[in-house]
């Protein structure tokens, strides 16, 4: 019997064994409502606790040999959040964590770059980023049309040979040049050129991390009661600061997951007698 029970009596049906999805929305700085991107869901989620604290003052009577209290007065309320994603690879996710923000990286490798230096100075058996003459990181140079070559900047420009002179992650847009190379020394300058730029050119996401204070907006956890399918309980969190709690585990041997904490905040602008949270189920007999 989700909801209110009606009856005075126990019931099973209102046990809970909490399974759910948790959504996140910004949020609409003139109604407090989420804005015009809607939510997003984080995907699955292992675990959702909600903590609920308070701050009292209590005071006790010290007219007998015993005190004991005689009044107890709750000045703060404070509802704490926390959750473990298991969706990492997901960047939005991902920076969420890193209280970042994601954009994407216009790629350079559709544009024909001549003669530009990898390094003044190579150290075999070191890696070395590909780069426009600008700066800019090339990326995907295994991508369909793309041309390229590398050369020990010479008199006359000595053209090397993969997998003799060096080795290439043609994706990350890598390259290390290999000891046993009979062509190059530590010591010469490298330059590479793109004489045929990618006719589809693949942009790159990319995460700024620390552009944050925190992640803040609507969190919307809709549970879904295992013990009773079909019972979903809706909490609406109307406005929640999170930030990151704890390791990612980048190297591991288990599935890695990110842990988020945080609490919820007054959000003054909504429509709701409580400002801070509210749960919500359908009159279901």
């Amino acid at each position: 019997m989700p909801g209110i029970n009606l009856t005075g009596a126990p019931n099973t049906q209102d046990y809970v064994l909490g399974k759910g999805r948790l959504y996140i929305a910004q949020i609409n700085s003139l109604t407090g409502l989420p804005n015009v991107d809607g939510f997003r869901d984080y995907g699955n989620v292992t675990a959702f606790t909600v903590t609920v604290s308070a701050e009292d003052v209590r005071h006790k009577n010290s007219r007998d040999c015993l005190a004991f209290t005689d009044a107890r007065v709750v000045i703060s309320q404070e509802i704490g959040l926390g959750f473990t994603i298991d969706e990492v690879a997901n960047f939005e996710n991902l920076s969420d964590f890193l209280a970042g923000e994601v954009s994407t990286y216009d790629n350079p490798h559709n544009v024909t770059h001549t003669d530009v230096s990898i390094t003044l100075d190579v150290k075999l058996g070191r890696w070395y980023e590909l780069r426009k003459a600008n700066g800019d990181r090339v990326y995907n140079l295994d991508a369909t049309g793309a041309v390229y070559t590398i050369e020990k900047d010479d008199v006359a420009d000595v053209l090397l040979a993969e997998g003799v002179d060096y080795e290439i992650d043609e994706q990350l847009g890598l390259v290390r040049f290999l000891p046993t190379s009979i062509l190059i020394v530590d010591g010469d300058p490298i330059i590479w050129t793109i004489t045929t730029g990618a006719t589809t050119p693949q942009d790159v996401d990319q995460i700024d991390a620390l552009l944050r204070a925190d992640v803040s907006g609507t969190l919307l956890f809709v549970q879904d009661n295992a013990h009773n399918c079909g019972q979903k309980i809706e909490y609406r969190f109307h406005k929640v600061s999170l930030s990151a709690d704890g390791d990612y585990a980048a190297i591991g041997d288990e599935f890695a997951t990110l842990a988020m904490t945080g609490v919820a905040e007054v959000n003054s602008l909504v429509n709701y007698p409580s400002k801070v949270m509210t749960v919500r189920t359908y009159i279901m007999v």
